[in-house]
């Protein structure tokens, strides 16, 4: 079975998959990569998973025997703390041992080049190929340093807050810190600027409390909204098992969406802080977004599915905002990464700031530039299921979708049907699970829902079939 690198690293199933002999081949083709660009410092890292800790000691001394100088930390770490730290020392690049939001069978390999974004293609690709043909390191004299990176990331992390806003502001927060390795480290930020937290999940945990997935999603914050409920809170905030990803839940315990979240923030970001800059979604955000950027006159930038490839419009530079429907984000100045904790620090900002909660901010929001419907539906891809859409939409396109019909094609990322009024629904294959993700807009959720309903409805069928 040959390794593959997908949207974010390397992941499989432990023990299956992901194997201690496989990630020593994934170290040391990564260690081939940087000896040819010159590079030998690196960064070594992981989150709660099985044996993350353990193959991040492991990977730090194999690394240091092929003359890398080697910044390990100590203990679990965040994902954006991981990509902080490369930056702030100027090392070339960072081994991640995270499967993010995947299920607690799954563990993999994230690498991040000297910019402390997710590696591009090119870069992935001659990984890959160097796995392949077992190109070896050479050998040297390294060293390991084990260190504490939590303290850096918080000292910094406030230069992006508005800290003044959070004095005497009175704000209370739930946290689910998912078992993961924002515990300790955002709550602790957030009591700092004056805050009251409390969290939920706190312990580091492989298998996440029991939660099957790890996501905090809409699903995975039902104990977050009502724990903000009970509590009184102003806000509710999640970040999974690496923390690059948020959730946010408004003071009436709804769930806040990315889609529309992201808007929000961009709006808040040129309003009252007066940023400029693009703003940079995925093909599977919602179009809210582009609204919000035109009516300030911004560009909008889409891209494929990845942070990869928002972080590479970061690096580009004339970012504002860049942000996905999977939530992620980063703001100009940050790390190219996606970053859970800033997210979550930027929705507290923007409640104190306005002495009003998000599901009161998103009202406004809605009456000045109207409100798109936006959900997604995973599928388990069994092989008859993969040959199926690969036929019946990425090698030809359906005339009609549940009786609209199909006026244009969007290839960025898999195949987005746009329909009339404006309507779309997009399929594409997961790069890191089995799964086909259908997403669908509409201006109404009655549309939206007829729409996924009749997809998930075929491609039930064909499964029942098989």
């Amino acid at each position: 079975m040959r390794i593959r690198f997908g949207t974010s690293g390397w992941r499989g199933i432990i023990a299956r998959e992901f194997t201690w002999d496989r990630v020593e081949r994934v170290a040391d083709a990564i260690a081939v990569l940087l000896q040819r660009q010159g590079r030998n410092t690196l960064v070594v890292g992981g989150d709660c998973r099985f044996l993350s800790p353990e193959l991040s000691l492991s990977t730090a001394e194999r690394m240091s025997g092929f003359g890398f100088h080697v910044t390990l930390s100590k203990g679990p770490c965040p994902t954006p703390v991981l990509s902080h730290a490369c930056r702030k020392d100027g090392c070339g690049g960072v081994i991640n041992f995270t499967a993010s939001h995947n299920p607690p069978l799954y563990n993999g390999i994230k690498f991040s080049p000297w910019h402390g974004g997710p590696a591009d293609d090119g870069m992935t690709s001659a990984i890959e190929g160097m796995i392949e043909s077992e190109e070896q390191p050479e050998r040297g004299k390294g060293s390991v340093t084990t260190r504490d990176l939590n303290g850096d990331y918080a000292e910094d992390i406030v230069r992006y807050l508005n800290t003044e806003a959070f004095a005497g502001s009175g704000l209370k927060v739930v946290y689910d810190a998912f078992s993961g390795t924002g515990s300790g480290l955002l709550d602790r930020i957030l009591v700092d600027l004056g805050g009251s937290v409390r969290v939920l999940n706190a312990a580091h945990d492989p298998l996440f409390a029991g939660r099957e997935h790890p996501e905090p999603g809409e699903s995975g914050t039902g104990d977050l909204a009502k724990q903000v409920i009970a509590s009184g809170a102003c806000l509710g905030v999640a970040s999974d098992g690496d923390a690059d990803r948020f959730g946010i839940v408004d003071e009436n315990g709804v769930f806040v969406s990315p889609h529309d979240f992201l808007p929000l923030l961009l709006d808040y970001l040129v309003s009252v802080r007066g940023f400029t800059g693009k703003a940079v979604r995925s093909v599977t955000t919602g179009s809210l977004l582009d609204r919000v950027a035109s009516f300030h006159g911004l560009e909008t930038v889409v891209t494929p599915v990845g942070f990869k490839y928002l972080g590479a419009e970061m690096l580009k530079g004339g970012v504002l905002l860049a942000g996905e429907e999977s939530g992620g984000l980063s703001i100009a100045g940050h790390v190219p990464e996606k970053d859970g904790i800033l997210a979550c620090l930027l929705a507290a900002e923007m409640v104190c700031a306005s002495g009003r909660g998000l599901g009161e901010q998103l009202e406004d929001l809605w009456r000045d530039h109207g409100r798109v419907f936006v959900s997604r539906v995973d599928i388990d891809l069994a092989p008859v299921l993969r040959d199926f859409i690969r036929k019946g939409f990425f090698d030809s396109v359906p005339g009609s979708i549940a009786g609209r019909e199909v006026i244009s094609v969007d290839r960025t990322d898999g195949v987005r049907l746009i329909l009339t009024n404006g309507d779309w629904i997009l399929i594409r294959l997961s790069g890191t699970e089995p799964l086909a993700r259908i997403y669908a807009q509409s201006d109404s959720p009655e549309s939206r829902d007829i729409l996924l309903d009749r997809i998930t409805k075929d491609f039930d069928d064909v499964t029942e079939r098989s």
